[in-house]
Protein backbone atom coordinates (compact mmCIF):
# COMPACT_ATOMS: atom_id res chain seq x y z
CA UNK A 1 0.00 0.00 0.00
CA UNK A 2 0.94 3.55 -0.45
CA UNK A 3 2.52 5.04 2.60
CA UNK A 4 0.16 6.87 4.79
CA UNK A 5 2.54 9.59 4.64
CA UNK A 6 1.95 11.13 1.21
CA UNK A 7 -1.84 11.63 1.82
CA UNK A 8 -1.36 12.73 5.45
CA UNK A 9 1.38 14.96 4.74
CA UNK A 10 -0.49 16.63 1.66
CA UNK A 11 -3.95 17.27 3.67
CA UNK A 12 -1.95 19.24 6.08
CA UNK A 13 -0.05 21.07 3.62
CA UNK A 14 -3.38 21.42 1.80
CA UNK A 15 -5.30 23.10 5.35
CA UNK A 16 -2.15 25.53 6.04
CA UNK A 17 -3.70 28.75 5.61
CA UNK A 18 -6.74 27.65 4.19
CA UNK A 19 -8.78 29.87 6.07
CA UNK A 20 -6.87 32.37 5.26
CA UNK A 21 -6.56 31.85 1.35
CA UNK A 22 -10.51 31.33 1.56
CA UNK A 23 -11.04 34.87 2.81
CA UNK A 24 -8.60 36.34 0.56
CA UNK A 25 -9.67 34.73 -2.76
CA UNK A 26 -13.74 35.34 -1.79
CA UNK A 27 -13.27 39.00 -0.97
CA UNK A 28 -10.85 39.60 -3.87
CA UNK A 29 -13.81 38.13 -6.13
CA UNK A 30 -16.82 38.47 -4.23
CA UNK A 31 -23.92 41.74 -4.91
CA UNK A 32 -27.03 43.65 -4.61
CA UNK A 33 -27.33 46.95 -5.25
CA UNK A 34 -27.71 49.06 -2.21
CA UNK A 35 -28.92 52.64 -3.62
CA UNK A 36 -25.76 54.84 -2.46
CA UNK A 37 -22.55 55.97 -3.93
CA UNK A 38 -19.47 54.88 -3.16
CA UNK A 39 -15.64 55.40 -4.40
CA UNK A 40 -12.90 53.18 -5.31
CA UNK A 41 -10.88 54.62 -2.13
CA UNK A 42 -13.61 53.83 0.05
CA UNK A 43 -14.06 50.64 -1.36
CA UNK A 44 -10.02 49.65 -0.81
CA UNK A 45 -9.99 51.22 2.68
CA UNK A 46 -12.76 48.83 3.48
CA UNK A 47 -11.08 45.96 2.08
CA UNK A 48 -8.08 47.17 4.42
CA UNK A 49 -10.03 46.77 7.11
CA UNK A 50 -11.51 43.55 6.78
CA UNK A 51 -8.36 41.89 5.93
CA UNK A 52 -6.96 43.43 9.03
CA UNK A 53 -10.04 42.32 10.96
CA UNK A 54 -8.90 38.44 9.83
CA UNK A 55 -5.26 38.85 10.93
CA UNK A 56 -3.65 40.05 7.79
CA UNK A 57 -1.37 41.96 6.76
CA UNK A 58 -1.70 44.17 4.20
CA UNK A 59 0.91 46.17 2.31
CA UNK A 60 1.27 48.29 -1.40
CA UNK A 61 4.20 48.64 -3.41
CA UNK A 62 2.58 51.34 -5.46
CA UNK A 63 -0.73 53.21 -5.73
CA UNK A 64 -2.33 55.52 -8.54
CA UNK A 65 -5.23 57.33 -9.59
CA UNK A 66 -6.15 58.20 -13.27
CA UNK A 67 -9.57 59.32 -13.60
CA UNK A 68 -11.83 57.45 -12.58
CA UNK A 69 -9.69 54.08 -11.89
CA UNK A 70 -7.50 53.66 -8.68
CA UNK A 71 -5.01 51.39 -9.47
CA UNK A 72 -3.06 49.23 -7.03
CA UNK A 73 0.17 47.22 -7.38
CA UNK A 74 2.05 44.56 -6.24
CA UNK A 75 -0.63 44.06 -3.30
CA UNK A 76 0.87 41.28 -0.66
CA UNK A 77 -1.39 40.06 2.09
CA UNK A 78 0.35 37.83 4.46
CA UNK A 79 -0.94 36.03 7.30
CA UNK A 80 0.78 33.83 10.44
CA UNK A 81 -0.56 31.22 12.85
CA UNK A 82 1.44 28.93 15.10
CA UNK A 83 3.64 26.61 12.97
CA UNK A 84 2.32 28.34 9.50
CA UNK A 85 2.35 31.07 7.37
CA UNK A 86 0.45 32.30 4.51
CA UNK A 87 1.16 35.08 1.87
CA UNK A 88 -0.34 36.09 -1.14
CA UNK A 89 0.67 38.41 -4.25
CA UNK A 90 -1.64 40.39 -6.50
CA UNK A 91 0.21 42.18 -8.99
CA UNK A 92 -2.52 44.78 -10.03
CA UNK A 93 -5.90 45.55 -8.54
CA UNK A 94 -8.36 47.83 -10.36
CA UNK A 95 -10.99 49.80 -8.88
CA UNK A 96 -13.06 51.92 -11.46
CA UNK A 97 -16.15 54.35 -10.62
CA UNK A 98 -18.63 53.70 -12.84
CA UNK A 99 -20.34 56.92 -12.16
CA UNK A 100 -24.12 55.44 -11.37
CA UNK A 101 -22.51 54.83 -7.67
CA UNK A 102 -20.92 51.51 -7.90
CA UNK A 103 -16.96 50.53 -8.70
CA UNK A 104 -16.03 47.97 -10.85
CA UNK A 105 -13.01 45.83 -9.40
CA UNK A 106 -10.61 43.88 -11.87
CA UNK A 107 -7.24 41.87 -10.69
CA UNK A 108 -4.61 40.73 -12.51
CA UNK A 109 -4.92 37.21 -14.28
CA UNK A 110 -2.71 35.61 -12.44
CA UNK A 111 -2.11 35.85 -8.36
CA UNK A 112 0.76 33.89 -6.87
CA UNK A 113 0.55 32.43 -3.54
CA UNK A 114 2.90 30.29 -0.42
CA UNK A 115 2.11 28.77 2.33
CA UNK A 116 4.30 27.28 4.83
CA UNK A 117 4.47 25.09 7.64
CA UNK A 118 6.96 23.86 10.34
CA UNK A 119 5.12 22.07 13.30
CA UNK A 120 7.33 20.48 15.68
CA UNK A 121 8.40 17.37 15.05
CA UNK A 122 7.32 17.16 11.59
CA UNK A 123 8.90 17.72 8.48
CA UNK A 124 8.69 21.74 7.23
CA UNK A 125 6.21 21.59 3.94
CA UNK A 126 6.46 24.52 1.64
CA UNK A 127 3.12 24.83 -1.08
CA UNK A 128 3.46 27.04 -4.16
CA UNK A 129 0.23 28.63 -5.47
CA UNK A 130 -0.86 29.89 -8.53
CA UNK A 131 -4.29 31.54 -8.92
CA UNK A 132 -5.05 32.20 -12.79
CA UNK A 133 -8.54 33.68 -14.27
CA UNK A 134 -10.02 35.64 -16.51
CA UNK A 135 -12.65 38.08 -17.14
CA UNK A 136 -13.53 38.09 -13.72
CA UNK A 137 -16.05 41.18 -12.56
CA UNK A 138 -16.94 42.01 -9.17
CA UNK A 139 -19.39 45.34 -8.80
CA UNK A 140 -19.35 46.95 -5.63
CA UNK A 141 -21.94 48.87 -3.85
CA UNK A 142 -23.35 50.36 -0.95
CA UNK A 143 -21.71 52.63 1.79
CA UNK A 144 -18.38 51.68 2.97
CA UNK A 145 -19.96 50.81 5.95
CA UNK A 146 -22.39 48.28 4.16
CA UNK A 147 -20.78 47.41 1.14
CA UNK A 148 -22.20 44.48 -1.51
CA UNK A 149 -20.39 42.53 -4.10
CA UNK A 150 -22.24 40.27 -7.21
CA UNK A 151 -18.85 38.33 -8.63
CA UNK A 152 -19.04 36.78 -12.16
CA UNK A 153 -16.24 34.64 -13.32
CA UNK A 154 -16.08 32.28 -15.89
CA UNK A 155 -13.28 29.97 -14.86
CA UNK A 156 -10.67 30.48 -11.99
CA UNK A 157 -7.72 28.19 -11.78
CA UNK A 158 -5.99 27.15 -8.74
CA UNK A 159 -2.57 25.06 -8.90
CA UNK A 160 -0.93 23.81 -5.84
CA UNK A 161 2.71 22.68 -5.50
CA UNK A 162 3.87 20.82 -2.42
CA UNK A 163 7.64 20.30 -1.36
CA UNK A 164 8.96 20.04 1.44
CA UNK A 165 11.21 23.17 3.28
CA UNK A 166 14.31 23.83 1.10
CA UNK A 167 13.55 22.53 -2.40
CA UNK A 168 13.82 18.82 -1.15
CA UNK A 169 11.36 16.55 -2.40
CA UNK A 170 10.48 13.56 0.06
CA UNK A 171 6.25 14.29 -0.16
CA UNK A 172 5.57 15.71 -3.19
CA UNK A 173 2.14 16.58 -4.30
CA UNK A 174 0.53 18.55 -7.18
CA UNK A 175 -2.95 19.49 -6.55
CA UNK A 176 -4.64 21.40 -9.46
CA UNK A 177 -8.36 22.65 -9.51
CA UNK A 178 -10.49 24.65 -11.19
CA UNK A 179 -14.07 26.12 -10.78
CA UNK A 180 -16.03 27.31 -13.35
CA UNK A 181 -19.51 29.73 -14.08
CA UNK A 182 -19.02 31.49 -10.32
CA UNK A 183 -21.72 33.52 -9.80
CA UNK A 184 -22.71 35.21 -6.44
CA UNK A 185 -23.02 37.96 -4.17
CA UNK A 186 -20.96 38.97 -0.88
CA UNK A 187 -22.52 41.52 1.90
CA UNK A 188 -20.06 43.18 4.63
CA UNK A 189 -21.50 45.04 7.06
CA UNK A 190 -18.86 46.66 9.12
CA UNK A 191 -20.44 48.61 12.85
CA UNK A 192 -19.49 46.90 16.18
CA UNK A 193 -17.61 44.34 14.21
CA UNK A 194 -18.44 43.15 10.55
CA UNK A 195 -21.45 40.72 10.05
CA UNK A 196 -20.63 38.92 6.33
CA UNK A 197 -23.12 36.92 4.14
CA UNK A 198 -22.57 35.24 1.19
CA UNK A 199 -24.45 33.13 -1.53
CA UNK A 200 -22.42 31.37 -4.25
CA UNK A 201 -22.99 29.31 -7.07
CA UNK A 202 -20.60 27.29 -8.86
CA UNK A 203 -21.67 25.18 -12.24
CA UNK A 204 -18.90 23.06 -12.10
CA UNK A 205 -15.47 22.03 -9.76
CA UNK A 206 -12.91 19.57 -11.63
CA UNK A 207 -9.71 18.66 -9.26
CA UNK A 208 -6.49 16.63 -10.10
CA UNK A 209 -4.29 15.55 -7.41
CA UNK A 210 -0.99 13.17 -7.29
CA UNK A 211 1.69 12.53 -5.09
CA UNK A 212 4.54 10.16 -4.67
CA UNK A 213 7.24 8.74 -1.89
CA UNK A 214 10.37 8.11 -3.30
CA UNK A 215 11.20 5.53 -0.33
CA UNK A 216 9.00 3.18 -1.50
CA UNK A 217 8.34 4.34 -5.21
CA UNK A 218 4.37 4.34 -4.25
CA UNK A 219 2.72 7.22 -6.27
CA UNK A 220 -1.20 8.46 -6.48
CA UNK A 221 -3.26 10.17 -8.85
CA UNK A 222 -6.97 11.26 -8.16
CA UNK A 223 -9.32 12.77 -10.81
CA UNK A 224 -12.42 14.13 -8.83
CA UNK A 225 -15.79 16.51 -10.29
CA UNK A 226 -18.96 17.72 -9.24
CA UNK A 227 -21.30 20.13 -10.38
CA UNK A 228 -24.02 22.30 -9.27
CA UNK A 229 -22.39 23.48 -6.07
CA UNK A 230 -24.48 26.54 -3.91
CA UNK A 231 -22.96 27.51 -1.05
CA UNK A 232 -24.57 30.23 1.44
CA UNK A 233 -22.38 31.38 4.99
CA UNK A 234 -23.37 33.70 7.82
CA UNK A 235 -20.60 35.16 9.74
CA UNK A 236 -20.82 37.55 12.75
CA UNK A 237 -17.19 38.57 13.73
CA UNK A 238 -17.31 41.10 16.73
CA UNK A 239 -14.87 43.45 17.05
CA UNK A 240 -11.59 42.67 18.47
CA UNK A 241 -12.14 39.26 17.68
CA UNK A 242 -9.29 36.82 16.81
CA UNK A 243 -10.20 33.60 14.82
CA UNK A 244 -6.42 32.43 16.10
CA UNK A 245 -7.76 32.30 19.63
CA UNK A 246 -11.02 30.37 18.70
CA UNK A 247 -12.49 30.01 22.23
CA UNK A 248 -11.90 33.89 23.29
CA UNK A 249 -13.49 34.87 20.00
CA UNK A 250 -16.58 32.70 20.70
CA UNK A 251 -17.05 34.26 24.19
CA UNK A 252 -16.76 37.52 22.54
CA UNK A 253 -19.84 36.34 20.06
CA UNK A 254 -18.93 35.13 17.22
CA UNK A 255 -20.67 32.94 15.21
CA UNK A 256 -20.37 31.47 11.45
CA UNK A 257 -23.50 29.55 9.72
CA UNK A 258 -22.55 27.39 6.49
CA UNK A 259 -24.39 25.54 4.06
CA UNK A 260 -24.83 24.12 0.92
CA UNK A 261 -25.71 21.61 -1.95
CA UNK A 262 -23.87 19.87 -4.49
CA UNK A 263 -25.26 17.50 -7.74
CA UNK A 264 -23.48 15.06 -9.49
CA UNK A 265 -19.79 13.97 -8.11
CA UNK A 266 -17.16 11.30 -9.39
CA UNK A 267 -14.06 10.54 -8.50
CA UNK A 268 -11.06 8.19 -9.17
CA UNK A 269 -7.90 6.92 -7.53
CA UNK A 270 -5.22 5.12 -8.90
CA UNK A 271 -2.18 4.10 -6.45
CA UNK A 272 0.90 1.67 -7.10
CA UNK A 273 3.07 0.09 -4.50
CA UNK A 274 5.09 -3.00 -4.31
CA UNK A 275 2.39 -4.59 -3.75
CA UNK A 276 0.62 -4.01 -7.05
CA UNK A 277 -1.97 -1.61 -8.83
CA UNK A 278 -5.23 -0.36 -6.62
CA UNK A 279 -7.88 1.55 -8.12
CA UNK A 280 -10.91 3.26 -6.67
CA UNK A 281 -13.72 5.34 -8.18
CA UNK A 282 -17.37 6.12 -7.72
CA UNK A 283 -19.43 9.06 -7.23
CA UNK A 284 -22.77 10.12 -5.83
CA UNK A 285 -25.63 11.45 -7.32
CA UNK A 286 -26.44 14.35 -4.76
CA UNK A 287 -25.62 15.85 -1.18
CA UNK A 288 -25.74 18.70 1.13
CA UNK A 289 -24.27 19.86 4.52
CA UNK A 290 -24.74 22.60 7.10
CA UNK A 291 -22.42 23.89 10.26
CA UNK A 292 -23.58 26.16 12.94
CA UNK A 293 -20.66 27.38 15.19
CA UNK A 294 -21.45 29.87 17.88
CA UNK A 295 -21.02 30.70 21.73
CA UNK A 296 -23.54 28.37 22.84
CA UNK A 297 -22.88 25.27 20.46
CA UNK A 298 -22.01 23.63 17.25
CA UNK A 299 -23.95 21.73 15.00
CA UNK A 300 -22.46 19.66 11.45
CA UNK A 301 -24.76 17.49 9.20
CA UNK A 302 -24.31 16.24 5.96
CA UNK A 303 -26.43 13.57 3.47
CA UNK A 304 -25.10 11.81 0.36
CA UNK A 305 -27.44 9.91 -2.21
CA UNK A 306 -26.89 7.48 -4.73
CA UNK A 307 -23.19 6.54 -4.00
CA UNK A 308 -21.22 4.15 -5.88
CA UNK A 309 -17.65 2.77 -5.07
CA UNK A 310 -15.59 0.11 -7.30
CA UNK A 311 -12.56 -1.44 -5.89
CA UNK A 312 -9.75 -3.06 -8.33
CA UNK A 313 -6.42 -4.71 -6.77
CA UNK A 314 -3.68 -7.02 -7.63
CA UNK A 315 -4.46 -9.67 -5.12
CA UNK A 316 -8.55 -9.56 -6.32
CA UNK A 317 -8.58 -10.17 -10.18
CA UNK A 318 -12.50 -8.64 -10.36
CA UNK A 319 -13.64 -5.09 -9.64
CA UNK A 320 -15.47 -4.48 -6.50
CA UNK A 321 -18.31 -2.50 -6.01
CA UNK A 322 -20.99 -1.38 -4.01
CA UNK A 323 -23.85 1.10 -3.37
CA UNK A 324 -25.12 3.11 -1.21
CA UNK A 325 -28.90 4.73 -1.24
CA UNK A 326 -28.39 7.25 0.66
CA UNK A 327 -25.82 8.39 4.11
CA UNK A 328 -26.68 11.16 6.90
CA UNK A 329 -24.48 12.26 9.72
CA UNK A 330 -25.40 14.71 12.62
CA UNK A 331 -23.55 15.75 15.45
CA UNK A 332 -24.59 18.80 17.86
CA UNK A 333 -23.29 19.59 21.28
CA UNK A 334 -23.24 22.70 23.68
CA UNK A 335 -19.64 24.57 24.15
CA UNK A 336 -20.26 27.48 27.11
CA UNK A 337 -19.98 26.02 30.64
CA UNK A 338 -23.39 26.38 32.00
CA UNK A 339 -24.48 24.91 35.58
CA UNK A 340 -27.55 23.21 33.39
CA UNK A 341 -27.66 20.63 31.10
CA UNK A 342 -28.05 21.45 27.14
CA UNK A 343 -29.19 19.08 24.97
CA UNK A 344 -27.02 17.28 22.08
CA UNK A 345 -27.58 14.74 18.93
CA UNK A 346 -25.47 12.34 17.41
CA UNK A 347 -26.76 10.50 14.07
CA UNK A 348 -25.16 8.34 11.47
CA UNK A 349 -27.27 6.66 8.86
CA UNK A 350 -26.36 4.42 6.25
CA UNK A 351 -30.13 3.08 4.34
CA UNK A 352 -29.46 0.87 1.19
CA UNK A 353 -25.97 -0.37 1.28
CA UNK A 354 -25.90 -2.92 -1.20
CA UNK A 355 -22.81 -5.57 -2.77
CA UNK A 356 -22.08 -6.40 -5.98
CA UNK A 357 -22.72 -10.13 -7.46
CA UNK A 358 -18.83 -10.65 -7.49
CA UNK A 359 -18.69 -9.18 -4.19
CA UNK A 360 -21.13 -12.11 -3.07
CA UNK A 361 -19.80 -14.92 -5.16
CA UNK A 362 -16.50 -14.50 -3.23
CA UNK A 363 -18.24 -14.48 0.07
CA UNK A 364 -21.19 -16.65 -0.49
CA UNK A 365 -20.59 -18.92 -3.03
CA UNK A 366 -23.35 -21.00 -1.91
CA UNK A 367 -25.86 -18.49 -1.74
CA UNK A 368 -26.70 -19.23 1.51
CA UNK A 369 -27.43 -15.64 2.76
CA UNK A 370 -29.81 -12.73 1.80
CA UNK A 371 -28.68 -10.40 -0.47
CA UNK A 372 -30.80 -7.83 0.73
CA UNK A 373 -28.96 -4.32 1.06
CA UNK A 374 -27.86 -3.73 4.57
CA UNK A 375 -28.95 -0.59 6.97
CA UNK A 376 -27.15 1.20 10.18
CA UNK A 377 -28.87 3.45 11.87
CA UNK A 378 -27.42 5.02 15.22
CA UNK A 379 -29.57 8.37 16.48
CA UNK A 380 -28.83 9.55 19.78
CA UNK A 381 -30.12 12.21 22.01
CA UNK A 382 -29.26 13.54 25.21
CA UNK A 383 -28.47 16.23 27.71
CA UNK A 384 -24.72 17.13 28.30
CA UNK A 385 -23.30 20.39 31.14
CA UNK A 386 -19.59 21.54 30.08
CA UNK A 387 -18.04 22.72 33.28
CA UNK A 388 -16.23 25.05 31.47
CA UNK A 389 -16.17 27.04 27.66
CA UNK A 390 -14.86 23.94 26.26
CA UNK A 391 -13.06 26.07 23.39
CA UNK A 392 -11.02 27.44 27.03
CA UNK A 393 -7.51 27.06 27.70
CA UNK A 394 -8.48 25.96 31.01
CA UNK A 395 -10.64 22.91 28.86
CA UNK A 396 -7.48 22.15 26.80
CA UNK A 397 -5.43 21.73 29.97
CA UNK A 398 -8.13 19.77 32.35
CA UNK A 399 -7.06 16.00 33.44
CA UNK A 400 -10.48 15.34 32.92
CA UNK A 401 -13.12 15.52 30.08
CA UNK A 402 -15.02 19.06 31.54
CA UNK A 403 -18.09 17.49 30.04
CA UNK A 404 -21.19 15.89 32.06
CA UNK A 405 -23.46 13.64 30.41
CA UNK A 406 -26.30 14.26 32.29
CA UNK A 407 -29.03 12.10 30.26
CA UNK A 408 -28.88 9.69 26.60
CA UNK A 409 -31.75 8.56 24.79
CA UNK A 410 -31.59 5.91 22.27
CA UNK A 411 -34.11 6.96 19.68
CA UNK A 412 -33.31 4.27 17.04
CA UNK A 413 -30.54 1.02 16.53
CA UNK A 414 -30.79 -0.77 13.92
CA UNK A 415 -28.48 -3.11 11.88
CA UNK A 416 -30.45 -5.20 8.90
CA UNK A 417 -27.66 -7.38 7.32
CA UNK A 418 -27.54 -10.60 6.21
CA UNK A 419 -30.98 -11.65 7.13
CA UNK A 420 -30.58 -10.70 10.71
CA UNK A 421 -32.02 -7.56 11.96
CA UNK A 422 -30.97 -6.36 15.73
CA UNK A 423 -33.37 -3.15 16.99
CA UNK A 424 -33.53 -1.16 20.00
CA UNK A 425 -34.53 2.00 21.64
CA UNK A 426 -34.03 3.16 25.10
CA UNK A 427 -33.44 6.35 27.36
CA UNK A 428 -31.10 6.72 30.66
CA UNK A 429 -30.23 9.16 32.84
CA UNK A 430 -26.96 10.03 34.71
CA UNK A 431 -25.78 10.30 38.61
CA UNK A 432 -22.87 12.56 38.35
CA UNK A 433 -22.61 13.16 42.14
CA UNK A 434 -20.38 10.46 42.88
CA UNK A 435 -17.75 11.43 40.64
CA UNK A 436 -18.22 8.86 38.62
CA UNK A 437 -21.71 8.58 35.97
CA UNK A 438 -24.14 6.01 37.14
CA UNK A 439 -26.69 5.91 34.72
CA UNK A 440 -30.80 4.82 35.71
CA UNK A 441 -33.01 3.83 32.92
CA UNK A 442 -33.78 1.07 30.11
CA UNK A 443 -32.80 0.03 27.15
CA UNK A 444 -34.68 -2.49 25.19
CA UNK A 445 -33.57 -4.74 21.73
CA UNK A 446 -34.68 -7.08 19.78
CA UNK A 447 -32.78 -9.41 17.66
CA UNK A 448 -34.18 -11.34 14.48
CA UNK A 449 -32.67 -13.69 12.32
CA UNK A 450 -29.64 -14.49 14.42
CA UNK A 451 -29.98 -18.45 14.52
CA UNK A 452 -30.36 -18.49 10.57
CA UNK A 453 -27.22 -16.93 10.39
CA UNK A 454 -25.01 -18.43 12.54
CA UNK A 455 -26.58 -21.48 11.24
CA UNK A 456 -25.31 -20.42 7.59
CA UNK A 457 -21.69 -18.90 8.85
CA UNK A 458 -21.08 -22.30 9.82
CA UNK A 459 -22.36 -24.46 6.82
CA UNK A 460 -20.23 -21.51 5.10
CA UNK A 461 -17.03 -22.45 7.31
CA UNK A 462 -17.05 -18.56 8.40
CA UNK A 463 -17.62 -19.34 11.81
CA UNK A 464 -16.49 -22.40 14.14
CA UNK A 465 -19.43 -24.35 15.83
CA UNK A 466 -18.08 -24.39 19.20
CA UNK A 467 -18.51 -20.10 18.47
CA UNK A 468 -22.13 -20.96 17.76
CA UNK A 469 -22.41 -22.56 21.25
CA UNK A 470 -21.32 -20.12 23.22
CA UNK A 471 -23.04 -17.31 21.14
CA UNK A 472 -26.56 -19.25 21.72
CA UNK A 473 -25.82 -19.45 25.62
CA UNK A 474 -24.61 -15.82 25.69
CA UNK A 475 -28.15 -15.34 23.98
CA UNK A 476 -29.95 -17.34 26.81
CA UNK A 477 -28.49 -15.80 29.10
CA UNK A 478 -29.33 -12.37 28.07
CA UNK A 479 -32.24 -12.42 25.91
CA UNK A 480 -35.94 -14.34 25.95
CA UNK A 481 -37.75 -16.30 22.63
CA UNK A 482 -39.96 -13.82 21.45
CA UNK A 483 -41.29 -15.86 18.27
CA UNK A 484 -39.51 -17.65 15.19
CA UNK A 485 -35.78 -16.95 15.26
CA UNK A 486 -36.63 -13.81 17.55
CA UNK A 487 -35.26 -12.64 20.52
CA UNK A 488 -35.91 -9.86 22.86
CA UNK A 489 -33.96 -8.11 25.54
CA UNK A 490 -34.60 -5.36 28.13
CA UNK A 491 -31.27 -4.22 30.01
CA UNK A 492 -32.41 -2.19 33.13
CA UNK A 493 -30.04 0.12 34.73
CA UNK A 494 -30.95 -0.17 38.71
CA UNK A 495 -29.35 1.83 41.76
CA UNK A 496 -26.31 1.56 43.05
CA UNK A 497 -25.13 0.45 39.64
CA UNK A 498 -27.06 -2.93 39.25
CA UNK A 499 -27.48 -4.16 35.70
CA UNK A 500 -30.15 -6.31 34.77
CA UNK A 501 -31.27 -8.46 31.67
CA UNK A 502 -34.80 -9.41 31.61
CA UNK A 503 -34.82 -9.08 35.58
CA UNK A 504 -31.91 -10.91 36.13
CA UNK A 505 -29.16 -9.50 37.65
CA UNK A 506 -25.75 -9.44 35.96
CA UNK A 507 -24.44 -6.63 37.85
Amino acid sequence: MLRATVLSEGCRMARVGSAAMSAAIFTLMATTALRADVTADQVWQAWSKQYTAYGYQVAVGDSARSGDTLTQRDVRLTHQAEGSDFSMTIPELHLRELGDGTVEVTVAEKISAEANSAVEGQTPLQMAIDITQANAVTIVSGTPDQLSYHVTAPEMVIDMDQTTAGGQTEVPVKVWMSLSGIDGTYQVTSSGGQHESSDVAVAGLKMTASGADPETNGTFNMDASLVNLKMRSDVTMPEDADLENLGAALAKGLRMDASGTYGATTFTVDASAEEGPTGLSGGAQSGSFSMTLAPEGMKYTATGEGATIEAKTAQVPVPLSATLDRADFELSFPLKGSDAPQPFTGRIGLDGLGLSDQVWKMVDAQGLLPHDPATLVVDLAGTARPTMDLFSPEAAQAQMPPVEVNSLEVKRLQLTLAGADLSGQGAVTFDNSQGTPMPLGAVDLKLAGANKLMDSLVKMGMMPQDQVMFARMMLGLYAIPAGDDLMTSKIEFKEGGKILANGQQIQ
